[in-house]
């Protein structure tokens, strides 16, 4: 994976410490929800859905969410430009901090797939989930959408399953994932997408 430097102001962030009253218990794996699929673009428009709760359901605000991507070299994160709701840490580990309602929206931007994984999903520390698998419409990794990703996913079509080109998660490729790469062309890391402003609290893990 092509590794992007850290933000200064997201370093210092880092350093912060916790205090208990900052959350609002242990994050538990048989009550949080990971979106089944893992999904990128370079303009940072597709959304994966992280839900941290604790043992009694309760939503956990200012969890720690990290998507660990080290074992997908062939996703390319694009340079932080100040729109995203996450931090890049170690070069690899996307990370985010949950709101009032234990959410961790990401929308990741970058390019590029990964097959095969593992691609865990830790929240303060705590494995959540692992997902083997990230789409994008940019399939070839050069962070634009073309025509050449097209002819890449109508090739996929046609042959076993290959969850790098399935976007809507329905255990195919089909015509619905042409569509869907078609509405992403022409996005790139230069195109900026708004998102809503990320709440940082206070971080209690550093993943390194």
């Amino acid at each position: 994976m092509k590794r992007i430097a850290l933000p200064l102001a997201a370093a210092a962030a880092l350093t912060l410490m916790v205090t208990p009253a900052a959350r609002a218990g242990v994050p538990s794996v048989a009550n949080s929800t990971v979106d089944p699929c893992l999904r990128v673009c370079p303009a940072g428009d597709m959304t994966f859905h992280v839900v941290v709760r604790d043992g009694t359901f309760n939503p956990v605000p200012g969890s720690s969410v990290a998507i660990d991507l080290c074992a997908c070299p062939g996703v390319v994160l694009c340079p932080l430009n100040g729109s995203e709701n996450y931090i890049v840490s170690s070069g690899c580990m996307v990370v985010q901090i949950t709101n009032a309602a234990g959410v961790a929206d990401y929308q990741i931007r970058a390019g590029g797939t990964c097959s095969g994984g593992p691609i865990p999903v830790y929240a303060d520390g705590q494995l959540l989930a692992t997902r083997t698998a990230v789409s994008s419409p940019d399939q070839n990794g050069d962070v634009i959408v073309n025509a050449t990703d097209q002819a890449i996913l109508a090739g996929k079509m046609s042959g076993p399953y290959d969850p790098t080109g399935d976007f809507n998660c329905s255990g195919s490729v089909e015509p619905g994932d042409a569509n869907i790469l078609a509405s992403h062309l022409g996005h790139s890391c230069a195109v900026a997408v708004p998102t809503r402003p990320a709440t940082w609290g206070r971080i209690k893990t550093i993943y390194r």
